[in-house]
């Protein structure tokens, strides 16, 4: 199956790359960004393998980088990765559109 970020995937991307080249330079930002792209490779073929986000309907969240991230995705015909956020921070939930 194919994945597909959209764009808001795609700035949170570059969003962590940011903070984490401020943090500890670039090698530290592509690991992490790497980490990342690397979990959500394994969606290809297991999309079904992240449960279900009770607190919006139709996306599912995959816990990646050592729970360090949580990455929201639907599944239509190939998997949408949706947002990409720090688990820490507060959750989306179903007024989240995208």
């Amino acid at each position: 199956m194919r994945i597909n970020y959209l764009s808001e995937a795609k700035a949170d991307l570059k969003d962590i790359t940011r903070h984490y080249q401020a943090l500890g330079g670039k090698t530290l930002a592509q690991r992490i960004v790497n980490s990342i792209r690397q979990a959500v490779t394994v969606l290809a073929d297991n999309p079904l393998i992240a449960s279900a986000y009770e607190l919006a309907p139709g996306l599912r969240r995959l816990v990646v980088a050592k729970g360090a991230f949580l990455v929201f995705y639907r599944i239509t015909d190939h998997v949408q990765v949706v947002y990409i956020r720090r688990a820490e921070r507060e959750p989306i939930d179903e007024t989240f559109t995208a």
